[in-house]
């Protein structure tokens, strides 16, 4: 099979796996050590469709203590989001830093970004369409034996039903929260951005006129 490459950033990033993940038909895998309530609350709808579908998600982490403090509370609770959602969570110690996603172990999502946590910083990421090296990073990450172990814990088929409030807060109040809170970020750093812009106009102004 020939492999097939393209390079993404952050921004393009998300809606392509977005898009791979709502393709898969049995199986999608996230490989990231950091993970964040933001990120949870993005990947909600995902998760719940692909719950629906009876595609298998397993997501491979950090241990909640190998983390700092002040943010193990906030990764807790971003864990019970995915595991509510059907996602199976295996924590592997040792400081991971690899960044991985893979769908279907087919198509291979690698690079600098932390698939369950980023929100701000600069990354590149390349989607590799290649069985074979997804074979070959499966392996190197020493994942079957744990893909193995959590197939046999999630043997009961998923069964999700949702009352008419779930589906309104996870299909229209939840959007919308994450699309305001994105803006307002987006203006806070125009805002800053411009302040400084300001800033150094009155500095160089001070300066000639000095």
């Amino acid at each position: 099979m020939d492999q097939t490459s393209t390079l993404y950033n952050e921004v393009t990033f998300y809606p392509a796996l977005i898009k791979d993940m709502l393709n898969a038909e049995k199986e999608v895998i996230i490989y990231s050590p950091f993970i964040s309530q933001y990120r949870a609350d993005f990947f909600r709808r995902a998760l719940l469709k692909l719950k629906r579908k009876n595609v298998h998600v397993f997501i491979f982490t950090r241990p909640v203590l190998e983390h700092e403090e002040y943010v193990q509370d906030e990764i807790r609770t971003a864990i019970q989001i995915y595991k509510k959602l059907g996602a199976h969570i295996t924590y592997i110690d040792g400081s991971i830093h690899e960044k991985v996603a893979m769908i279907d172990r087919k198509i291979l999502w690698e690079g600098s970004l932390n698939i369950l946590s980023q929100k701000r910083s600069k990354e590149l990421m390349i989607r590799i369409a290649d069985e074979d090296f997804t074979a070959q990073v499966l392996s190197n990450l020493t994942l079957n034996q744990k893909l193995i172990n959590g197939y046999k814990l999630m043997s009961q088929p998923h069964n999700l039903k949702l009352d008419f409030r779930q589906k309104i807060k996870i299909f229209l109040i939840e959007p919308v929260a994450f699309a305001i809170r994105w803006s307002l970020t987006a203006i806070f750093q125009v805002m800053i951005v411009l302040l400084k812009s300001i800033l150094a106009v009155f500095n160089i102004v001070d300066v000639i006129l000095r």
